[in-house]
């Protein structure tokens, strides 16, 4: 299949289902002499796995359009892939948890004042139920797969969406392009009951491609939770380096460079800092194998933000160090961090979340990628930055209201906070539930979650809802985002991403699966009176052809 357009000089050029538009080969390929060298050639190209990078022209000598962007071939998974999942499900369940660990609510303000004692008084483990669970887990370490081999290539980005979060995933695909990203990019849904109608089909002008991780899973019931799926679909994506992004994780610049970075160059795997350290339980380090005994202390470890990972495969799939010292024996010792991971997010609702958490904020998947890289003692990069807080705008002007998301640094620029992505964490960009909760198809169950968090007004979107914090500044066409705030976060420099992001959820809410008449006037209106932008953005990355 193809897309055709009738302005080929002015729209994006696309790759799709390994066809792109339009195709001119060098000239030395269109001389029927030469027919048995371009086959030959081609097909050195696709057993060498290079054809994977998805633009044939280009490795064959001809250079790229400026309108290019990649776009992920539609392929039935690697059967290679799938009997390494079903031989990875066998090996953990073969080796589970021996203790039911139930979830922990978490209690405000408990990090600030942690003690080994309190820790260790969370729940009760004996020494001899730790020592069954060190001897389950080294059995796991053991078995772990190689790396497989001519299955990945190339660099893009992963996003799960599915349900609600395929809105907030259609404004951060839109930010992707907006900030200039011309990378393949892959949507993740758990399986096609997940999937927005003709969604899809939208995506394929946008670079990206519909994944499903019910082709790869023949069984999902371990699964239970939604944040349980990113180790898996990391490990199933068909790039060798990922840049995986929550479906609310939003660029605010071109995030192509970060591959270059030197840190992820060095270390294959960087990944981003929470606010609190780890309230992790003292057993922790002796289970996974990084300590002899259980822990006297309490960790001096900072907790990550999960939302955004980038991932060498290869070099954390299979992860090579050789534990050694005076008069000991040299030994080597293979084991990988991402299929560790995807053990520890198996088995999390049921176990290592809470062991990581114990009561503690992050209950979930977020704290397992690190505790997978310690335990066997992988190289992998912490970005140094503290990251700082998008607050809104509390209509004083000093910006100093409740913090609406996380700004996490770009690692490529070791001196100095430069921005990267706005990990909205609590105000979403899902335009209809900004601008109209009403039109939504699931306004009757948000109606309902929101009277089962107590709420005593039915939350009808932020424009509208009385009980919005933010409702007055959007109601009076004022801009949210706070430009810095008094204790000096939030200086964005010459960045705009409050209206960025505006300009996103205009195009999603007027042109696609998710476009709604009432919606898209309301958000155009917004746009003009908030901002003064006029324009439409045409979906392209921004400065292509200039």
């Amino acid at each position: 299949m193809s897309l055709k357009h009738s302005k080929m000089s002015a729209l994006p050029m696309f790759v799709v289902h390994d066809e792109y538009v339009p195709m001119r080969l060098p000239a030395i390929f269109r001389a029927k002499k030469n027919v048995l060298l371009c086959l030959a050639l081609l097909a050195i190209v696709y057993l060498s796995g290079a054809s994977r990078l998805l633009y044939v022209p280009s490795l064959l000598g001809t250079q790229r359009p400026c309108n290019f962007i990649d776009v992920p071939t539609t392929r039935e998974p690697s059967p290679q892939l799938l009997e390494q999942w079903v031989q990875l499900q066998e090996l953990f369940e073969a080796h589970p948890p021996n203790l039911a660990m139930e979830r922990i609510d978490f209690q405000g303000g408990q990090t600030a004042k942690l003690t080994t004692q309190l820790l260790a008084d969370y729940f009760d483990m004996t020494p001899l139920e730790a020592e069954s669970m060190r001897e389950e887990h080294a059995s796991v370490v053991q078995g772990l797969p190689d790396y497989p081999q001519r299955v990945f290539a190339g660099r893009g980005i992963a996003i799960i969406a599915g349900g609600r979060y395929s809105e907030f995933a259609a404004t951060t695909l839109g930010m992707i392009r907006l900030t200039g990203s011309r990378l393949p990019v892959e949507m993740w849904m758990r399986d096609r009951g997940d999937e927005k109608a003709g969604w899809c089909d939208d995506l394929l002008t946008q670079g990206a491609a519909c994944r499903f991780v019910s082709d790869y899973m023949a069984d999902m019931s371990a699964f239970s939770h939604h944040y349980q799926l990113k180790a898996p679909v990391i490990m199933f994506s068909a790039f060798a380096h990922v840049l995986y992004l929550d479906s609310d994780s939003i660029p605010v610049v071109n995030p192509d460079p970060v591959f270059d970075a030197p840190v992820y160059v060095n270390t294959g795997a960087v990944l981003w800092p929470d606010y609190w350290g780890a309230s992790e339980s003292p057993f922790t380090p002796f289970i996974t194998g990084r300590g002899s005994a259980k822990a006297t202390a309490v960790p001096a470890i900072q907790t990550v933000d999960a939302g955004q990972m980038l991932w060498n495969k290869e070099k954390h799939w299979k992860v090579l160090f050789l534990p050694h010292g005076f008069c000991h024996v040299v030994l080597a010792h293979i084991a990988q961090a991402l299929c560790l991971s995807a053990y520890y997010n198996y088995f999390g609702p049921d176990y290592f979340y809470t062991l990581l958490t114990q009561g503690g904020p992050g209950w979930g998947d977020k704290d397992t990628f690190p505790t997978a890289f310690r335990a066997l003692n992988a190289n992998w990069t912490l970005v140094p930055h503290r990251l700082q807080t998008q607050r809104y705008d509390d209509g004083t002007g000093k910006g100093m209201g409740t913090g609406m998301a996380m700004m996490q640094a770009d690692p490529a620029h070791s001196e100095g906070f430069q921005p990267l992505f706005l990990h909205s964490n609590f105000v979403k960009f899902r335009v209809r539930r900004l601008m109209c909760a009403e039109c939504m198809e699931d306004a009757s169950a948000l109606s309902a979650q929101d009277r089962s968090e107590g709420k005593s007004v039915v939350f009808k979107g932020h424009i509208m809802d009385r009980g919005s914090a933010i409702r007055n500044q959007m109601l009076h066409g004022k801009r949210v985002f706070a430009t810095k705030t008094g204790d000096g976060l939030n200086d964005m420099g010459k960045l705009d991403t409050e209206k960025d992001i505006w300009r996103v959820m205009e195009s999603v809410a007027c042109v696609g699966a998710f476009s709604e008449e009432k919606i898209c006037a309301r958000t155009r209106r917004h746009l003009e009176t908030t901002f003064g932008v006029e324009s439409r953005w045409d979906g392209r990355p921004e400065g292509m052809c200039q």
